[in-house]
């Protein structure tokens, strides 16, 4: 790949495929780049997350067109080799913010919704995650309600950390949510009656709330970088999220 032409993002805007048939299944070394690829979002690379999460679902048989996609992370990749976590210690800068996000029902293999979310300190990206829904959502209220929840727990976890580090940052920590109906409903008990079927363990976010752990605070979509966890976006966008992770170019 190293004579690859160069993708300038690492998977396609919406993109949807299908589960292959074992007639199809291809001879390539698809679960292993998978999982190198993995690898590398875990460490580094937070804008590979949705990239490499999209494909991961399809390693029980995959075939020539899964690997040509896979492959395009590569040459995205390749293109991109010189990308560094850059971070800058500046008051203005809070010690620790979240973005949470979901991608609600667009898979056509099984309706699951996506999370994401990204922590940032800093200014720059110290935790991330994609990962598929375990239930199906109802409702993008709902999709942003779990994801928003699965934040928050993680975001507990950080909070401790930093305390160990005696770097506690600032109470309560603002999550950053841009479905208003969902900011609602945790911040008002009157407006849950829709969602009595949701499982209790996503309604703990309002008493981190009341305790004064967690603030949610509306963003418009345009400036939620996490949005660049749940689904491929135009490059413009694509490229205004990356640099908000904290991405920048070796020298920087």
């Amino acid at each position: 790949m190293f004579e690859c032409k160069i993708a300038s993002t690492p998977i396609k805007c919406r993109l949807r495929l299908k589960k292959g048939e074992e007639a199809e299944r291809t001879d390539k070394p698809y679960r292993e780049l998978i999982g190198c690829l993995t690898y590398v979002t875990l460490t580094s690379r937070p804008d590979l997350c949705a990239a490499v999460s999209y494909p991961l679902q399809f390693q029980s048989c995959p075939t020539e067109v899964h690997w040509v996609h896979a492959k395009r992370v590569l040459r995205y990749s390749r293109g991109t080799l010189d990308l560094e976590l850059v971070f800058a210690v500046e008051d203005s800068v809070p010690i620790l913010e979240a973005f949470a996000d979901a991608d609600w029902a667009n898979d056509a293999v099984d309706r699951r919704s996506l999370t994401g979310y990204v922590f940032r300190a800093c200014g720059a990206a110290v935790s991330w995650l994609t990962r598929k829904q375990s239930t199906i959502s109802l409702s993008s209220t709902e999709a942003e309600l779990v994801a928003l929840s699965t934040a928050a727990c993680h975001g507990i976890w950080l909070v401790r950390l930093l305390k160990d580090l005696a770097k506690e940052p600032e109470s309560p920590v603002v999550y950053y949510e841009d479905n208003q109906s969902t900011i609602r409903i945790v911040e008002d008990e009157r407006d849950t009656g829709r969602l009595k079927h949701v499982d209790v363990k996503h309604r703990f976010v309002r008493e981190e709330i009341q305790r004064g752990h967690v603030a949610v605070r509306y963003i418009p979509t345009g400036e939620q970088v996490a949005d660049i966890m749940t689904k491929g976006l135009p490059i413009s966008l694509f490229l205004k999220h990356r640099a908000n992770l904290g991405l920048a170019r070796s020298g920087y």
